[in-house]
């Protein structure tokens, strides 16, 4: 062969490299393809398995999802156990019945069963009964003390160790996580708008991208009268129901008021403003109906108010994402009066701001209080102004503002302290209309 037409040859064998745009259509196609495939599964699945499809799942069982017009697997998959439950179902049927969709249906395929009190070594329904009349559940058990555990709920020392040892084997074992994977976790973590652009830049945490008031996050508001405390509580009871392409979380609120200081008619104001600028289609009648409310009228009572959410944010899973107190600490100032009671006072505090801690982290609520302030009069140079409550108030809360009042309805708002923000100010005013930037 002569040495042209071998040439010729190996030009005519070699490989035709294809266009880059080539290549990205085809695996755009081939993207579509199994998009398509999965959507065709999946509704495979949905329609055609039926509740009387499942293995184990009797008709006295079908009989009574269907009294309570649950008819679909996704309507089983999708409620709580403990709802299903009460309408009369055996726990052990539902579990298996939920574990054969998990088996079967791909939608279901990383469906992870609820636990519950029945689920703890030794505990019965009977038991688990007893301790739910008084307001025991697997998240109040998980953090709450082994002391208060027997004191509250009469269950001893020997039989707590064993539910928490026994809850954190059910659970995988002790939860332990590198760096990075909290760091993942926090990134684009919800979060809602403070509805004062200047406020929300100031929080903004750049690592993780988020900004505004997160879900999980202690805040504490102190400053002096009228620097807008309870103005922003108001505010956050409405922005935290704005649907997350508006900025919110599309959450309930609960205000628990000591001082006599909410109002609906600010609440009206600041819907009517966020409805004008945003196109928001909530009515303000059901803003109302999504606040929760209740008046404190000693702190005695302000602390069983507190408790009590814990069971309401049991009972209503992730429907709430905030929680504001205003004040935190007037009804304590008021009654525990004189150096004497000084320990007292602040052991009590203590106690009941652990409690508001553990509802920000069991149930992934934001927590902000607001809290009154006082002169030192030891304080010769700078602002004599200092937070109620001393170091027990400093160490609770993630963020602390310090709000001070300044020309006219203009109000500034500075970060006193925090792990995320550094030391910097904001200026907003107080309109008819709500806390907006003060430009406006």
């Amino acid at each position: 062969m002569s040495k042209e037409k071998k040439e010729e040859q190996e030009e005519q064998e070699e490989p035709v490299e294809p266009e880059p745009k080539e290549v990205e259509e085809q695996y755009e196609e081939l993207l579509i393809e199994e998009a398509r495939k999965d959507v065709a599964i999946k509704k495979e699945s949905t329609v055609f398995l039926k509740l009387e499809d499942i293995p184990g799942l009797g008709k006295k069982s079908q009989d009574i999802l269907d009294e309570n017009e649950i008819t679909t697997i996704d309507q089983l998959m999708t409620s709580r156990l403990i709802e299903l439950q009460a309408m009369g179902l055996q726990r052990a049927t539902l579990k298996k019945a939920r574990a054969e969709v998990s088996n079967s249906v791909p939608k279901y395929k990383y469906f992870k069963e609820e636990l519950g009190l029945e689920d703890l070594p030794g505990v019965g329904k009977a038991t688990a009964d007893m301790l739910r009349e008084k307001g025991l559940n697997i998240y109040l058990l998980e953090t709450t003390p082994i002391r208060e555990l027997e004191d509250k709920y009469g269950i001893t020392e020997t039989a707590s160790k064993k539910y928490k040892e026994g809850l954190t084997e059910l659970q995988g074992g002790i939860d332990f996580i590198n760096a990075f994977d909290i760091m993942e976790k926090q990134k684009n973590a919800p979060a809602f708008t403070y509805g004062i652009k200047a406020l929300d830049t100031l929080t903004t945490i750049e690592e993780l991208g988020v900004s505004g008031v997160r879900l999980g996050e202690t805040l504490e508001l102190f400053g002096p009268f009228r620097s807008g405390k309870s103005q922003i509580c108001h505010q956050l009871c409405v922005t935290v129901q704005l649907p997350q392409e508006l900025g919110g979380v599309g959450k309930k609120a609960v205000f628990i008021d000591t001082e006599g200081t909410f109002s609906p008619s600010r609440i009206k104001a600041v819907h009517d403003r966020l409805q004008s600028e945003l196109g928001w289609e909530k009515s303000f009648e059901d803003v109302l109906k999504d606040i929760t409310y209740a008046r404190a009228y000693n702190s005695d009572h302000q602390m069983s108010l507190v408790e009590r959410l814990l069971q309401l944010f049991y009972n209503h899973k992730d429907e709430y994402g905030f929680v504001a107190v205003d004040s935190a600490t007037a009804h304590f100032r008021a009654e525990y009066a004189g150096r004497g009671t000084l320990a007292e006072r602040q052991q009590t505090i203590n106690y009941h701001l652990g409690i508001l801690g553990r509802i920000a982290d069991t149930y992934n609520v934001a927590v902000a209080i607001t809290n009154q302030v006082q002169s030192n009069p030891a304080a010769f140079f700078g602002d004599p102004t200092q937070a109620i409550g001393g170091n027990i108030l400093g160490h609770w809360a993630i963020t602390r503002f310090y709000l001070r009042k300044s020309k006219g309805e203009k109000r500034i708002i500075r970060v006193y302290d925090s792990p995320y923000l550094p030391e910097s100010e904001a200026v907003f005013a107080i309109t008819p209309e709500g806390c907006v930037d003060a430009e406006e």
